[in-house]
């Protein structure tokens, strides 16, 4: 029954505690996206700028790798190569939320308008965080390593031996059996090291890992086996969706720390705020920080007019005022741009079956 019906002033009722309402409202944490959102200024800094409206495209030029050469002696017309550029897009993608506000029907409704409106606004917002992580996820599960077998087993070869074959060429996942389980993130670590990836890492684990890695991170030097020491330089987030549903028994993506942003964009006349007829049928257009304290801003349009509620027989009215919302999250997502086609700085490491 929509309308907050239930809550028309015909009975006595009282309203729940906004913390006991939370278990009917709940939504996965949008780590993947927050996780994206923390390393937007280290990628494009000026992506917001370059953007100027959603019809333009945003290109980013980056320069190629140079190969080592082979020569070994000196030459007096001696002539090399010259470097190359490459470009990415980045595509961005946008969701968007609404919802509407009668008056008079928050008048004769226990619910008064603040509390109504901050149900609706705080439910808009869970619902684009939610539908921007998914988002998030599934860019960097689209652009993660996808390289053949023999490929990946010559890369991989100083971290698991030469012919290592624990690369599923289908999957497109480092395969770890049930008995590197304590040592996982050491493997991970080592897989990344191999492709001469130096440096701190990001890991997003699903739950099903990211209980065992937890479980073996607390493995200290009092207990009768410490796995403890494998976590240094490693930032985790942990995602409550199936990374790869090839995988029971848990999967990660990996990639050096940082690597993976999301650049946050709003429309310049929002940025601006467009305040000419607040309340009236024109409505403001404007932006509006993340209200649970992430770094992500939505542009906000919002307009009233009049309009007969009466259909709603418990708290309506044929001359009513409603209130119309919308919300707007723009994302593009990027990962360091590698000039090899199926090469990614973002590797799918998984745990075949078998617990240890």
């Amino acid at each position: 029954m929509a309308n907050y019906a239930l809550g028309a002033l015909v009975n006595g009722q009282t309203i729940v505690t906004k913390k006991y309402n939370a278990p009917e409202q709940r939504r996965q944490m949008p780590t993947v996206m927050d996780l994206a959102l923390k390393n937007q200024t280290i990628s494009i800094p000026d992506a917001q700028a370059l953007r100027v409206s959603p019809l333009r495209t945003v290109d980013v030029i980056y320069n190629k790798n140079i190969a080592a050469g082979s020569a070994t002696a000196k030459a007096y017309n001696h002539t090399g190569t010259i470097g190359d550029s490459g470009k990415i897009n980045v595509t961005y993608q946008q969701t968007v939320e609404t919802f509407s506000l009668p008056r008079k029907i928050a008048y004769n409704n226990i619910e008064k308008y603040t509390q109504m409106f901050a149900n609706q606004y705080e439910m808009a917002w869970k619902n684009l965080k939610t539908r921007q992580d998914v988002l998030a996820l599934a860019y960097l599960y689209a652009n993660r390593v996808q390289l053949s077998q023999a490929t990946m087993a010559a890369r991989l070869a100083s971290a698991f031996g030469a012919g290592a074959t624990n690369w599923n060429d289908t999957n497109y996942a480092l395969e770890l059996s049930s008995g590197d389980q304590s040592l996982f993130i050491a493997n991970v670590k080592a897989a990344l090291y191999a492709s001469y990836y130096n440096t701190e890492y990001d890991i997003i684990a699903d739950v099903q890992k990211s209980l065992q890695i937890e479980n073996y991170m607390n493995q200290g030097t009092g207990n009768y086996s410490n796995t403890s020491w494998q976590f240094a330089g490693c930032n985790f987030a942990r995602t409550q969706m199936n990374i790869d549903s090839n995988y029971t028994a848990g999967t990660v993506l990996a990639m050096p720390a940082g690597a993976f942003a999301g650049l946050c964009w709003n429309e310049g006349l929002n940025v601006k705020g467009d305040f000419g007829d607040e309340g009236g049928s024109i409505g403001i257009l404007t932006t509006a920080n993340d209200p649970f304290g992430g770094q992500a801003i939505a542009d906000i349009s919002m307009y009233s007019q009049r309009a007969d509620t009466s259909a709603d027989t418990t708290g309506g009215s044929p001359e009513d005022i409603v209130d119309q919302w919308e919300l707007t999250l723009t994302m593009g997502y990027v990962i360091p741009p590698l000039s090899t086609a199926g090469d990614s700085t973002v590797m799918e490491i998984s745990q075949i079956a078998g617990v240890s």
